[in-house]
């Protein structure tokens, strides 16, 4: 099985399963926030999210590190039928991402002792992660404003042709014959 393809469907899984595992999380904290005003509540509460948020937080970076590994593919990856919608995803998982933390902060668990460290982490990824949506976005839309639509199924044969071979760090310098590249 090609590399390529294997990361695509590691990072469909994966996806899937960090969304799972934030929607756990945010109706856990929706579960608890009845019972957070007292101090020893409180403490219970981050007791209870402690797990959630660390798979959360784990499932995340796993996300993240597999994204990295994406970035390096060429660009016209994005134009297959299974990436095409993976800036909008990225940018749904973002945004549940920062509802969960907004209702930790509502509830006053954010600082707390045992989530403080995976709420500091699951904000730094959920930057990431908009920062990949963002990126794969602007490069989905360079692509289809150079590439007429009729000739997006070679970009495609391409990139196939590419799956059967390992990138190399000199296959991917910034040099204008590489415009296809993720990193523009």
């Amino acid at each position: 099985m090609s590399t390529a393809a294997l990361t695509m469907n590691l990072w469909n899984v994966e996806y899937y399963q960090t969304m799972k595992a934030a929607e756990r999380a945010r109706l856990t904290v929706a579960r608890t926030q009845q019972y957070a005003t007292p101090q020893h509540i409180r403490f219970v509460a981050e007791v209870v999210l402690w797990y959630p948020f660390f798979a959360v937080t784990r499932d995340l970076a796993k996300l993240v590190s597999l994204l990295e590994k994406f970035e390096t593919y060429p660009a016209s990856v994005l134009l297959e039928e299974d990436t095409e919608r993976m800036p909008q995803e990225l940018e749904g998982l973002f945004k549940r991402m920062c509802r969960v933390i907004q209702k930790t902060e509502i509830v006053g668990l954010r600082d707390g002792r045992l989530l403080k460290n995976n709420i500091t982490k699951l904000s730094d990824l959920s930057q990431q992660i908009k920062g990949y949506a963002d990126r794969f976005a602007d490069a989905q839309e360079k692509l289809r404003s150079r590439v007429p639509a009729e000739q997006v199924h070679q970009y495609q044969e391409s990139f196939a042709a590419y799956r059967n071979c390992e990138p190399t760090s000199e296959e991917f310098t910034d040099d204008d014959s590489k415009s296809t590249l993720l990193r523009f």
